[in-house]
């Protein structure tokens, strides 16, 4: 058992207790997970089932371990990490070491090592499977960002490699249009929340921009839930009786997530990690609006201020290429935003909330 997390070399001799292992695979990245307990790692396996298969496209691998343990850390003087605007409370609190970073989080007394080589969680971590899964994903989100990519807020479907992205604020339905698109069997899910991107070159006479998902599962509110056929058995019969007594703004604002297999509600290789980012779509709707729900190109030169909920901090857990951290409050501007859209169509959805209605005007951008 670790007792303390400021001692790196006690830390590291609990790493020996890590003998079960699972191998992750994310388009080049291979990450493998060990720890002390099995079950957790099979809390993982079936989370990340569409991600275990081995990939012959792996060109780098790093190991990560989590320990099962109670919490600790608790008494320490932990600095704390700034949330973004509109957000309250005190959620997690940082520490950086040499080499590295340990990041708190409050509410659960979970504690991670951020590093470049052999990352750690310790704690409760079969309690709090989701922390550990975001730990899985930051060192992702870390291996693209130290090649240049930029991260975005938006979710994302792909069809034949081709991708729609479409970004908001958070509950701006982003994640729910997503997955009403899934509808249409030749779009495969990409990503829920995050999107990096990047400009670049397809070939000697043409260009892209290359996007890559996060594997994460769509989690949603019970709203989204409770008006697809599809996706209704989730909640509880007794939970969905509760929730159609709810005025639809109070639903609409509902915090209660779950999360949505995709292989188990739209079938097997439905899942896709990366392709070429052909269109975003910016939600600019509301519920209160009268005026019909309709969608405009945008011509980034002139209104580039319509991307502003594609923007997204790296947080906390980043660290680049030589093991340094970024200011917490860094965020790429606007304009650089626009510039990695370059060669991107750009379209702002607005009127009212009507998801069938969206989902006709997407088919009519030129794929399926």
């Amino acid at each position: 058992m670790i007792k303390t997390l400021l001692n790196l070399s006690h830390v590291d001799e609990g790493l020996t207790h890590c003998v079960h292992d699972i191998r992750l695979t994310f388009a080049e990245l291979s990450i493998t997970v060990h720890s002390n307990e099995a079950m957790l790692l099979a809390g993982l396996a079936d989370y990340y089932r569409s991600y275990l298969k081995t990939n012959t496209s792996v060109t780098s691998s790093l190991n990560l371990y989590v320990i099962e343990q109670s919490a600790v850390g608790d008494e320490l003087d932990w600095l704390e990490v700034p949330r973004e605007a509109g957000k309250q409370g005190r959620k997690e609190g940082f520490l950086d070491v040499a080499d590295g970073r340990w990041i708190k989080k409050f509410k659960t007394g979970m504690a991670f090592l951020q590093r470049t080589e052999k990352a750690v969680a310790v704690g409760p971590c079969a309690a709090n499977l989701a922390q550990i899964i975001n730990f899985i994903n930051n060192q992702f989100l870390n291996h693209y960002l130290r090649q240049g990519f930029t991260l975005g807020h938006a979710s994302g479907f792909s069809v034949k490699g081709e991708v729609t992205a479409i970004a908001a604020g958070s509950g701006g339905g982003k994640s729910t249009l997503m997955l009403r698109c899934l509808e249409n069997t030749e779009r495969d899910f990409l990503t829920n929340d995050r999107l990096l991107l990047k400009k670049t070159e397809l070939k000697k006479t043409a260009h892209g921009t290359s996007a890559i998902g996060l594997a994460k599962l769509p989690r949603v509110n019970p709203g989204t839930l409770l008006h697809s056929d599809r996706l209704r058995h989730i909640l509880p019969e007794s939970r969905q009786d509760m929730l159609c007594q709810i005025p639809r703004n109070e639903l609409w604002s509902l915090e209660e997530k779950y999360d949505v297999q995709i292989e188990d509600n739209y079938g097997e290789n439905r899942v896709q990690l990366a392709g070429n980012l052909a269109r975003l779509i910016m939600l600019d709707w509301s519920l209160d609006s009268s005026e019909p729900t309709q969608i405009e190109r945008v011509n980034l030169l002139q209104q580039a201020d319509v991307i502003e909920g594609l923007r997204k901090r790296p947080g906390p857990f980043y660290q680049d290429k030589d093991g340094a951290f970024t200011d917490l409050n860094a965020i790429d501007s606007v304009a650089h935003y626009a510039s990695e859209l370059e060669n991107v169509d750009v379209y702002r959805l607005t009127g009212q909330i009507d998801f069938d209605r969206a989902y006709d005007l997407i088919a009519t951008l030129g794929q399926p």
